[in-house]
């Protein structure tokens, strides 16, 4: 009922600033739960997630990403896009020139939500922490742009592909992972969309004892001794894992199974299947060293 009722003053809300002159409004809900008046046909649109960069472009929406932040570039076809920022740091006179009419964050983003708000920016929160949530995410991306059709054939399509690499990529002795994200020792836990990538790709994640990120001492690497190390492309090298104090002794390193991966890889989007038919292929090798 509470959220029934703020839907409907969310409504007549929208229907009043709708009979204003400038442009209609609609309300959605976003993923913070929240009632947000976002513009009938945004044309203006500052995405600071990669999940929305991502499905913007795959739903054919480039021209109208008026800008990105600097993270959202390793999205393919995002390179050429205009950056109006780096994480919740924006640029207030390039939002202005632009004319941002519509803008997505991410739910833990607050600082950036109050600066696009102080603008008069409708903004709208994502939340995608698990690869579950990937297909409602796509729907709500959807329906704020007014393509409620076509994301939800792209959010089906994910839905149905996740569906079955859950049921496929289910070894019963899955090799241990270690993912280093951007820094030394980063990784993360369970209740994550990365360890649910390990385990659709058939892996087991070192980590997955602990929830959410967290910074790993080299004795506890090294007390796991995972069977297989990603490493982020730009962030860190085989070699340069290998020369790390203690790292050379591990399994992995080994047996050289220490690879680089894209880091698209790690988008919460609609190419996370993707992702895990690659990975896949890494796990899968080592699957067969060891037989």
């Amino acid at each position: 009922m509470k959220n029934y009722s703020a839907l409907a003053f969310a409504a007549l809300f929208a229907t009043a600033l709708g009979t204003r002159a400038g442009p209609p409004f609609r309300p959605v809900i976003d993923g913070g739960g929240r009632v947000v008046s976002v513009p009938a046909q945004p044309q203006r649109i500052l995405s600071l997630c990669t999940t929305v960069t991502d499905t913007l472009l795959r739903l054919g929406q480039k021209e109208r990403l008026a800008g990105i932040d600097e993270y959202s570039r390793v999205v393919p076809g995002a390179t050429n896009l205009a950056v109006l920022g780096r994480g919740s740091a924006l640029s207030r006179e390039q939002v202005l020139a632009r004319q941002i009419d519509l803008a997505f964050v991410w739910w833990f983003q607050d600082d950036a939500a109050r600066f696009l708000a102080d603008l008069q920016v409708p903004v709208v929160r994502i939340r995608c922490n698990r690869s579950r949530e990937i297909p409602a995410t796509i729907r709500l991306i959807g329906q704020c742009l007014d393509l409620a059709s076509a994301a939800d054939t792209l959010a089906q399509s994910v839905a149905e592909r996740l569906a079955r690499l859950s049921i496929t990529n289910n070894s019963t002795t899955p090799p241990s992972v270690y993912l280093e994200l951007y820094s030394p020792f980063k990784t993360s836990g369970r209740d994550s969309c990365l360890n649910d990538l390990i385990e659709l790709a058939g892996g087991r994640n070192i980590a997955a004892d602990v929830s959410g990120p967290i910074l790993l001492s080299a004795e506890r690497l090294i007390q796991a001794d995972p069977e297989v190390i990603l490493l982020v492309e730009g962030f860190a090298t085989p070699d340069s894992f290998a020369r790390r104090n203690g790292m050379s002794a591990l399994a992995a390193v080994k047996a050289g199974r220490v690879h680089t991966i894209d880091r698209y890889w790690l988008v919460a989007g609609a190419g996370l299947p993707d992702a895990v038919a690659n990975l896949e292929d890494i796990v899968a090798g080592t699957l067969h060293t060891k037989r």
